[in-house]
């Protein structure tokens, strides 16, 4: 394997990293949610399973849906399957709800394996500091970091930024698959991030990707 066909690999797979963190507000939505159970962090949870990519997560049963995704910032590649959730009772942007997670999945060319962690962590480096050197308001919170979620191998990272005039933070997950990659971004306004901890753990340790290729 070389280094070429890999840097491409995830260029596509990170376009919409500044998308992520700068969410629009996801809607309400028709998508049918799972069964209703009761979740780690003592109130009940919805679970969702992607009908495409069989990929799954637990979210608060107050929390809406909404498959795809409205995002105010694009550039390049999309991803070929998103759904987000939201607080409908959290902060808001004029019309713009920002507590929020949102699973983003992208089909890679090459199929990710141990051996690759080290050259990815420095793409994704590399992709981070041109983004933050065109983000003048973005501060790094916690900085990128190993990750393990379920069987998936990834990196994260967390940053600060300022929405319209309202302090946000959002900690950005890139777990690897087989051939797919897995963006979870959890995402809230400043003020309510410490609050919303326990519903983004359990949401991020919930998550199931669906079956490797």
């Amino acid at each position: 394997m070389t280094r070429r066909p890999l840097r491409s690999t995830l260029i596509l797979a990170f376009t919409l990293l500044a998308a992520a963190v700068a969410l629009a507000a996801c809607g309400s939505s028709g998508a049918t949610p799972g069964d209703t159970e009761n979740g780690g962090t003592g109130g009940a949870v919805k679970t969702y399973t992607d009908s495409g990519y069989g990929y799954s997560f637990q979210y608060p049963e107050g929390w809406e849906l909404q498959e795809g995704d409205r995002s105010e910032v694009t550039a390049g590649g999309s991803a070929v399957g998103s759904v987000g959730v939201f607080d409908p009772e959290g902060a808001m942007v004029g019309d713009i709800y920002i507590d929020l997670a949102q699973v983003s999945v992208y089909e890679l060319n090459v199929t990710v394996d141990d051996s690759m962690m080290d050259d990815i962590k420095t793409e994704v480096e590399s992709i981070l500091a041109s983004l933050e050197s065109q983000a003048v308001d973005m501060k790094t919170v916690d900085s990128l970091s190993e990750t393990t979620v379920g069987t998936m191998d990834g990196y994260k990272v967390t940053y600060s930024f300022d929405k319209d005039g309202i302090p946000a933070t959002s900690t950005l997950y890139f777990l690897f698959n087989g051939n797919r990659e897995y963006q979870v971004t959890v995402q809230a306004a400043t003020e309510n991030w410490k609050a919303d901890q326990a519903i983004f753990e359990a949401l991020v340790e919930s998550f199931k990707p669906g079956t490797a290729k």
